[in-house]
């Protein structure tokens, strides 16, 4: 299966390598690209814990040099490969883990320790508002952005003619952000029809909604929102 993947570098070119492996011929077209973006670190030296949502915030700290400032501080994170990489680069204290953010907020809310101070380093742009579902439940939240994800403007001409012609057999969708971005591409090109006819494989149902206007054939929700639970519904394929 040709198959187009849009997540950001450097993950799409990790990805690609993995569709290789099961025998598909990834189409590389990220639709995002990471920008670190310019804070105050004193704000996390601060925290009493950080809560980190994706792995491009430890990006933005390995561009700022700030790994030896705040791996000491205990963390919550999102995705059990963000937390590996986390404890990788020095983390020695990982609280709690989920899939989701708003998985990750409902442990916090569980754990009932509202009078720590907490510091949730985020992008420009965020699918679920955990600092406000925290700050409802009586938590001291801060949200410090470190990172943009500028959107794509136009698919190259490559990826333009092979949807154009019906040659792209798959399309991997991991965020709303992403499938947002997609959709606006295809209108754009005029290749709005023709999209309809690729496998779209989504990490989420709220992914898969973002192609509404498409109205596609064919959509595959992954089981678990994460990289190997998406890989396993190519599999199936």
């Amino acid at each position: 299966m040709r198959v187009l993947v849009t997540r950001p570098e450097p993950g799409a070119s990790i990805f690609a390598e993995e569709l290789r492996e099961l025998g598909h011929e990834p189409i590389l077209q990220p639709l995002l690209e990471f920008r670190a973006l310019n804070f105050d670190p004193a704000k996390l030296r601060a925290a009493q814990a950080l809560i980190i949502t994706s792995g491009n915030c430890l990006r933005a700290l390995k561009e700022m040099s700030l790994f030896a400032h705040v791996t000491d501080v205990p963390l919550y994170c999102v995705g059990e490969g963000t937390a590996r990489r986390a404890q990788a680069v020095g983390f020695k204290e990982l609280l709690a883990t989920a899939d989701t953010a708003e998985q990750l907020a409902a442990k916090i809310i569980a754990s009932g320790s509202r009078n720590a101070t907490l510091v949730h380093l985020t992008g420009e742009h965020q699918a679920f508002d955990l600092a406000g579902a925290l700050s409802r439940e009586g938590f001291r939240i801060e949200t410090v952005r470190v990172y943009n994800m500028e959107a794509c403007r136009e698919f190259g001409a490559a990826v333009d003619a092979m949807l154009k012609a019906g040659d792209v057999n798959g399309v991997i969708l991991m965020s709303p952000r992403t499938a947002e971005i997609y959709v606006s591409l295809c209108h754009r090109h005029g290749v709005a029809d023709c999209a309809k006819s690729p496998l779209y494989f989504c990490l989420s149902k709220n992914v898969a909604a973002k192609l509404a206007s498409l109205k596609p054939n064919h959509v595959r929700v992954s089981g678990k929102p994460n990289r190997t639970a998406l890989l396993e519904l190519l599999v199936a394929d």
